[in-house]
């Protein structure tokens, strides 16, 4: 319950630092509908200057640093399955196979520092970013960013982020609680008092 709550918390702090990041479109205008055309779509160079301007990379650089350690909890779970399913049994590896498992681990925690390189990531955001903002947009909300108050912004994200997650967390939790409480009465009242059992009926003696 709770690691599902926090994961809807940290999504809710993603979307709310994403929405600040990004230009917000005329209120007439629909961006589901727009459609850039391919001559007024912004080149990869001009949307590259645009994550310098928003420190996008070293964002991913900080959030790719989490995957290692998130990995290595998976692969010790993994660990304990195949030492339960392993013929000699959970706890009675030797010496010299705990040390092999152990390299075998450090081997996959390694590889997850590569899995999806920054620039990748970047060359995947180009792709979404040309298909919903024109070179004017982009040009616009680089000129924003290099501003006082767009430099501004972008140093008190993290710490707005950071003061707003606790409190964001408290309350879904406590919401969520009583949610689930209104729920469990609710399907009582419609189901009905549960059944009792019929009582034990004593040995002939």
């Amino acid at each position: 319950m709770r690691s599902f709550t926090l994961s809807v918390a940290t999504t809710l702090i993603c979307l709310m630092t994403s929405v600040a990041q990004q230009p917000k479109p005329p209120a007439a205008e629909s961006t589901a509908a727009r459609t850039i055309s391919a001559p007024d779509r912004p080149s990869k160079e001009q949307l590259v200057k645009l994550f310098e301007v928003m420190r996008i990379r070293p964002q991913m650089e900080e959030m790719l640093k989490m995957v290692p350690a998130a990995l290595q909890q998976q692969l010790q779970n993994e660990e304990e399955n195949v030492e339960l399913n392993h013929p000699i049994g959970s706890g009675q590896l030797t010496p010299e196979q705990k040390a092999a498992e152990e390299k075998v681990t450090r081997k996959y925690i390694e590889l997850s520092t590569s899995l999806y390189p920054t620039d990748e990531m970047v060359n995947d955001m180009v792709e979404v970013y040309q298909r919903h903002l024109s070179r004017a947009d982009v040009d616009g909300i680089i000129a924003f960013y290099r501003s006082t108050p767009g430099q501004h912004i972008l140093d008190a994200l993290p710490l707005m982020a950071k003061e707003v997650m606790p409190e964001v967390t408290k309350k879904l939790e406590a919401r969520n609680k009583e949610l689930l409480d209104r729920y469990r009465k609710e399907l009582d009242d419609v189901l009905g008092p549960p059944k009792i059992p019929p009582p034990a009926t004593p040995p002939n003696s």
